[in-house]
């Protein structure tokens, strides 16, 4: 947005015809250069910017340009530059992308990593939903970081049937003897496995969902079951 006040002295109708042009050129291109709010005044070839622009390098090539401009005569900046991604959340940023680049269960560039405010968001690809699971949380524990943002998409790099997802879910639960798994109903809609049912503690609930993650063809859990309330 930008917002441009002329002529307020009366220049003349030479000078005032020379201030329009400036006004709509430089607002034209502050607009094109900045994507930002910026303020512009014209008066006599005088020009006077203020507001918020993201980068230095932006707020000088504005600079350069108004002052290559035929007519004007001075050039007051008062543009304060404001960055979307502060050094803070860059240190943040290079501090998660070598931790998920160091864990030994994922692979080098498993996620985009962009942080605002300390809010960390995942982009990108993995190959189960366990991957991505462990990625939000190496994110978590890296230093400075308020919360995650875990927009990475499940990509199998080979594809599974539903039938097939539901088989080994169901063949890991029943393998798996150190919890109860007798009660768990399990269904899947495009890799997408739900679990439903009753269980006798909240340990048996995770690990139930722990170890759906695990299983080849799927992308996400919806863990739906509930657990036993304790008999007094």
């Amino acid at each position: 947005m930008i917002r441009a006040v002329a002529n307020r002295s009366k220049p003349g109708r030479t000078g005032a015809r020379r201030d329009e042009w400036l006004l709509k050129t430089i607002s034209a291109s502050a607009q094109a250069i900045t994507k930002s709010k910026i303020h512009v005044e014209v008066d006599n070839g005088f020009v006077t910017l203020s507001g918020c622009v993201p980068t230095f390098r932006q707020k000088e090539r504005l600079h350069r340009f108004v002052m290559g401009l035929k007519g004007v005569r001075a050039l007051k900046d008062l543009l304060r530059v404001w960055s979307v991604e502060t050094i803070a959340d860059r240190e943040i940023a290079l501090h998660v992308r070598h931790a998920l680049d160091a864990h030994a269960e994922l692979p080098p560039g498993t996620a985009a990593v962009h942080v605002r405010s300390g809010v960390v968001t995942l982009q990108g690809h993995v190959r189960t939903a366990e991957e991505k699971c462990v990625a939000e949380q190496v994110a978590r524990h890296c230093r400075g970081v308020n919360n995650v943002l875990n927009e990475l998409s499940v990509n199998p790099l080979d594809e599974v049937s539903d039938e097939a997802t539901v088989r080994a879910v169901r063949g890991a639960l029943a393998y798996c003897k150190d919890f109860e798994t007798d009660g768990i109903n399990v269904s899947c809609d495009d890799g997408r496995v739900l679990l439903h049912g009753e269980v006798p503690s909240l340990l048996d609930r995770m690990l139930a969902e722990e170890l759906a993650r695990l299983q080849a063809g799927v992308r996400e859990v919806e863990n739906h079951i509930h657990v036993q309330p304790q008999s007094v």
